[in-house]
């Protein structure tokens, strides 16, 4: 890459060529103020705040917008480049009301930080802020709201929902100074848009806010973790902003990879939570319920068995398997057979999916299962499925089909070069023909394959749960009385097996012991229940198709998972439980309900979350309109 060498405030660096201004700034860490800029969306060069002076061509240009070249100087403080923000601020502030102490964006926004080392600290104009100057436009979202009066006319809120999310959910109406951010069409919660928040992220201002944190907090009293989102298998970068107790959102990184599973989700994870263990609907301590189950288990360890949650980190998976019980998961049903008939399965890189020239999607609508993979489709697209969903936003070429017909529409259209990606939607046999398909495809063709779970932790069950059993055996020797003890992780079991036949099974057991993070649902049923963390409350390692990552810990737990289960270990007597080795055949009951997760029904989760309930609601009859 050619060097270009640059003076910017007498400082010599050199720099690729091709670089703008400001990100060579930010190399020998100068503060350039910007509205309109961000390193991940197109540069627009409308704000005007990162005036700086070229000393060479005796003019201000922008700095986001303009490249260096060879022998450039550039003076980012001296009295013109000040008088330039100066009256950039002046013309905002004199439209800009003055409510900072009713903004949710006080304490996070940019104006006020700019206008602290810049800008006027009183009115220049006779028009004061005060004073409405601009038309206000109901969005008619329950969760996103526009104040007009509040925009600087940055436009990154459509240039994010253009050019990442893709949804093009809302446009600029009028011009210049009346210029409104308006959407495409109204209710807004009925439309294209996914709530993924991004535009409220980034607005540089209070203009765009999300309604369920108005007045709940100032950002300056909450704790802000780091972290990646695990309720899916793409593991994204997200923060958690908690007071410790309580999670009051959580929202997107610089790197702009969110959705509206933990976005509108949020709510969930403080929804009816369990506070204390329970033996048989009564409060009991966490030794006397570990005491239960252990005593139960030790009459006769090999008619029990465990079913794991694929959104359990790998520490919590790795301690279950040391138990030495049997144990299976519902990954059984569509994961295990898929990758038993793909054999070993390497997932391309980040950036070899991003650089991809074409994409096949197959199954369910990755937009509602895993909506960030759609991010990175900035190429052609061909879908295969049923129905041709939020997918849409992306122009796709549909191919319409069900079933095994999917698997053949796969071959006639792949072709070198093509990434296939695949979330959910074949079980059993189907899934073991699908997962051939694709590794022939992968070894003639060189067809990269994603595999993307709707579940965060798929590949961490396959790789830490040693000689996993069917689920679908593991009810079948319930029914027929060989298992007498189940240990549950999890609520997923409610959401693959019909009502009336899950009744039936757990009405056969002697022991039904839960760990879930609720007090509702399977809790209800349950004779134990003991109270289980999420990747909120713990630590923990997730084998995400982007890699191995760790959550970190937002809301302090009194007890760690690994460490109750450990506890558990220590009060079982079990030798060693004989198990069958790998007694497949794919077949899947007619009682086992193929479960299609949606962008508001992602899991259990996302099942107690007011926000997503509500959202969906609204959308009943609505999503085929637009």
């Amino acid at each position: 890459m050619e060097k270009v060498n640059v003076k910017i405030d007498g400082i010599e660096i050199q720099v690729n060529k091709g670089t703008t201004v400001l990100e060579a700034a930010k190399k020998i860490n100068k503060l350039i103020p910007t509205f309109c800029y961000h390193e991940k969306l197109p540069i627009f060069g409308g704000c005007r705040m990162c005036l700086v002076y070229d000393v060479k061509a005796k003019r201000s240009i922008i700095a986001c917008g303009s490249y260096v070249y060879e022998g450039m100087e550039i003076e980012t403080e001296n009295d013109k480049v000040k008088e330039d923000r100066k009256f950039i601020l002046e013309m905002l502030f004199t439209r800009h009301p003055l409510d900072c102490p009713i903004c949710d964006k006080a304490g996070e926004c940019d104006l006020q930080n700019w206008g602290t080392y810049w800008g006027p600290q009183n009115t220049v104009l006779p028009i004061t802020p005060y004073e409405k100057i601009r038309e206000e436009v109901d969005w008619e979202s329950d969760y996103l709201e526009y104040i007009s009066n509040r925009c600087v006319l940055c436009m990154k809120c459509v240039s994010v929902c253009d050019n990442i999310n893709q949804s093009h959910s809302i446009y600029p109406l009028e011009r210049a100074f009346e210029t409104l951010i308006a959407p495409v069409n109204k209710p807004m919660d009925t439309t294209s848009c996914e709530m993924c928040g991004l535009c409220v992220d980034i607005c540089p201002v209070g203009a765009i806010i999300f309604r369920p944190f108005k007045f709940n907090a100032r950002p300056w009293l909450l704790n802000e973790t780091f972290t990646h989102c695990s309720l899916c298998s793409l593991g994204c970068s997200v923060v958690i902003d908690h007071d410790g107790k309580k999670v009051f959102r959580i929202r997107s990184t610089a790197e702009l990879e969110v959705c509206a599973k933990p976005y509108l989700g949020y709510d969930a994870f403080n929804t009816n939570r369990l506070k204390s263990p329970k033996i048989n609907g009564e409060n009991t301590s966490l030794d006397n319920a570990l005491k239960y189950v252990a005593e139960t288990v030790n009459k006769n360890p090999s008619k029990t068995a465990v079913i794991v949650s694929p959104y359990l980190s790998n520490e919590v998976l790795e301690s279950i398997n040391s138990l030495g019980l049997i144990t299976t998961s519902i990954i059984t049903l569509d994961i295990v057979p898929l990758l038993e008939g793909f054999g070993d399965y390497k997932p391309p890189t980040e950036e070899e999916i991003k650089n991809a020239n074409h994409y096949i999607v197959i199954g369910d609508d990755i937009t509602l299962t895993n909506p960030v993979l759609t991010y990175y489709m900035k190429k052609k697209v061909v879908y295969i499925g049923e129905n041709l969903g939020r997918i849409k936003k992306l122009y796709p070429h549909f191919i319409q089909a069900k079933g095994r017909d999917i698997i053949e529409k796969i071959k006639e259209v792949a072709q070198e070069g093509s990434v296939i990606v695949y979330s959910s939607y074949f079980y059993g046999e189907d899934a073991k023909y699908l997962g051939e398909v694709l590794k022939n495809l992968e070894v003639e063709k060189g067809c990269k394959i994603v595999i993307s779970p709707p579940y965060s932790n798929a590949f961490g069950v396959i790789n830490n749960i040693k000689n996993i059993y069917p689920i679908t055996k593991i009810f079948e020797k319930v029914l027929s009385g060989e298992i007498e003890n189940l240990i549950i992780f999890g609520e997923e079991i409610s959401l693959i097996v019909e009502e009336e036949k899950l009744k039936e099974i757990l009405g056969k057991l002697k022991l039904k012991a839960i760990f879930t993070p609720f007090e509702d649902g399977l809790a209800l049923t349950s004779d134990v229940v003991i109270s289980l963390n999420t990747w909120i409350e713990e630590d923990g390692h997730y084998d995400f198709i982007t890699g191995q990552r760790k959550s970190k810990t937002s809301i302090k737990s009194p007890y760690k998972n690994t460490d109750i289960i450990n506890r558990l270990k220590g009060m079982l007597k079990v030798d060693k439980v004989n198990i069958e080795s790998k007694p497949y055949d794919d077949s899947i009951p007619d009682w086992i309900v193929r479960y299609q997760p949606d962008i508001w029904d992602c899991s259990y989760f996302s099942l107690r979350s007011e926000n997503l309930t509500n959202w969906k609601l609204k959308n009943i009859g609505v999503l085929d309109e637009y």
